[in-house]
């Protein structure tokens, strides 16, 4: 499902080039969850945009459903809109929008029609136990509120590919298990789940639990 081979990323600096990934293998399967930590700095971020096409690498090959990721906008695009989505540390949220707004937008760009869109985002809503807030907008809410906003948002998508940079990191206990549990309920649908975090208690619910280090993917 998702297959990244000799992946290298080198970013020029005024004292000259960094490599922060060498050659990097990884391959993740439909229904697993893989779990990557690694110390402050070692490439998390870094591996995660290049793995999720938000950023791309300085070498090797990724392949995303079966398809060569090529470097065209509109082909990063589509994969984008129709395979993956993010789960963002900061929740990325649109100002603008109310809480159910900001989870329909992906279906949006899909063009699945307005009132099943209503549908789905509200049915993701009450998953995180955030249907009483639906009206509101992310400066109305607490920051656990938004997170589980934000996982709304990317499971109402049913992506085959659940992409999550430190997911709980800021949480209070409630939010950080609401959370996790719909991720987890994500990935039992068949969804594979790629999840940086500091936290060293999340490994235990991991299928494989990995270690950047070096610029490479250790399996602990």
């Amino acid at each position: 499902m998702l297959i990244a081979r000799d992946i290298t990323k080198i970013y020029s600096t005024a004292e000259g080039e960094n490599k922060v990934l060498d050659r990097l293998c990884f391959h993740g399967r439909k229904g697993e969850m893989c779990i990557i930590t690694g110390p402050s700095g070692c490439g998390k971020s870094t591996l995660l945009n290049v793995l999720s096409c938000l950023d791309t690498a300085s070498g090797g090959q990724l392949e995303i459903c079966g398809r060569p990721v090529g470097q065209s906008h509109r082909h990063l695009c589509s994969i984008r809109r129709n395979d993956i989505a993010f789960i963002f540390q900061g929740y990325n949220l649109i100002s603008s929008l109310t809480a159910l707004e900001n989870v329909e937008l992906g279906l949006k760009y899909r063009k699945i029609p307005r009132a099943r869109r209503r549908l789905m985002a509200k049915k993701a809503l009450a998953l995180v136990g955030m249907e009483h807030r639906e009206d509101y907008l992310p400066h109305q809410l607490s920051g656990g509120q938004q997170q589980r906003v934000a996982v709304a948002r990317a499971v109402v998508l049913r992506p085959k590919i659940l992409f999550c940079d430190e997911p709980t990191g800021n949480l209070d206990a409630e939010s950080a298990k609401l959370v996790l549990d719909s991720i987890v309920q994500l990935k039992n649908s068949g969804t594979l789940v790629v999840m940086i975090t500091h936290d060293m208690s999340l490994p235990e619910l991991a299928d494989r639990a990995f270690v950047l280090e070096n610029g490479k993917l250790l399996q602990k």
